[in-house]
């Protein structure tokens, strides 16, 4: 029987629940393999990791049986993720990547922890692109740059108007002054026959 293909394996690790998996994947063993996540998940188990390296043949029920036992998981604020590579269970997952937290192998689900958060806000790591990002990430990054130039080109504006208002309050003191200097050089000059007259009794002050 196709039932009796499926290898399974649970294993604790690091506080963490391991199901290897190995073999033919088809549908008739979907609801074993959900029964025995659902009861792993019901024991208060809250990182369940499935292993699908050592899988050779995923059937068309397998991904639906783990986008369900997804959420079931994150209702209990817990996380179900996968390891494997192999371009069959690859093929398989592809349309859900973006859902689903995969990793190559043990040794990278281990030192994944800032990557992982990372991924969980939309920010994705590639050896090829570098950093992408998510189309919400995105929008909010650009947001706030958007954001960030407008208030910077404001506070220029405030102070560029502040600047010209105090070179006119400085061309104004200037005129003035010039002005006063003037009106003094005129009044000197209008009351300085009298002062050689004697007419004043102290001169002018320079």
């Amino acid at each position: 029987m196709k039932s009796e293909a499926l290898d399974i394996t649970i294993e604790s690790r690091s506080g963490s629940v391991w199901l290897l998996l190995s073999g033919r994947f088809h549908n008739e063993q979907v609801p074993n393999i959900r029964e025995k996540i659902t009861g792993l998940i019901d024991d208060g188990n809250k990182v369940i990791v499935v292993d699908l390296e050592n899988v050779t043949e995923v059937n068309d029920g397998v991904v639906p049986m783990f986008l369900g036992l997804l959420n079931l998981m994150k209702g209990k604020h817990g996380d179900l993720k996968f390891v494997f590579r192999s371009p069959v269970v690859t093929s398989s997952f592809a349309p859900y990547r973006n859902i689903f937290s995969v990793y190559p192998d043990a040794q990278s689900l281990a030192s994944s922890g800032i990557f992982s958060t990372m991924r969980r806000r939309g920010i994705l790591m590639s050896r090829k692109t570098g950093v992408r990002l998510s189309r919400p990430v995105a929008i909010v990054l650009l947001a706030a740059i958007i954001g960030w130039f407008l208030t910077l080109a404001f506070v220029i504006h405030l102070q560029s108007r502040t600047l010209r208002a105090q070179e006119e309050d400085l061309h104004r003191l200037n005129e003035w002054k010039h002005a006063t200097v003037m009106e003094v050089e005129q009044l000197r000059e209008r009351l300085r026959p009298m002062e050689q007259l004697g007419l004043l009794r102290d001169s002018l002050p320079e």
